[in-house]
């Protein structure tokens, strides 16, 4: 998903959201990042536009000025990842800021502390918490990783 453009002066955008059902999630927050931290926004409206385009205002972004720093921006909802993190092998490490770190290898369901696996065999802590996005179309993981980790 992407925010394409603003649209109107009340602080509405056009989305772009072609792999996801927005009305259908219109109920659950989405997520937006902000200075690396992923930020709940509510849905107010949502329209379909056409060719997997929405209009979408969402609350507390009332004004251009405010719906101008959402373009082209990228919103998920929570569980667009894999909760169980088994699909997730294949897809690209990257740290909160867009770095890429590796190629995650392996999974490992450790209780209480799940981990990916990266190439080279380092294990990198993934619990929810840390999670910023996953971009399943993009394979991509961002995880908030604790300075001095890797």
């Amino acid at each position: 998903m992407r925010i394409l453009k603003s649209y109107g002066t009340e602080g509405g955008v056009i989305l772009s959201a072609p792999e996801v059902d927005v009305e259908q999630r219109a109920k659950e927050p989405v997520f937006i990042i902000f200075d690396g931290l992923p930020v709940p926004f509510f849905i107010e409206e949502v329209t379909p536009r056409g060719g997997a385009k929405y209009y979408l205002k969402l609350v507390d972004i009332d004004s251009l000025e405010l719906a101008e720093e959402l373009v082209g921006k990228e919103p998920y909802f929570e569980d667009d990842g894999d909760e169980d993190g088994e699909d997730i092998t294949g897809y690209t490490l990257c740290d909160a800021s867009g770095r890429e770190i590796g190629r995650i290898t392996a999974f490992e369901d450790i209780p209480g502390n799940p981990c990916v696996e990266i190439e080279g065999g380092a294990l990198v802590p993934c619990p929810d918490e840390l999670i910023v996005k996953i971009d399943n179309r993009r394979r991509r993981l961002w995880l908030q990783i604790p300075e001095g980790l890797l």
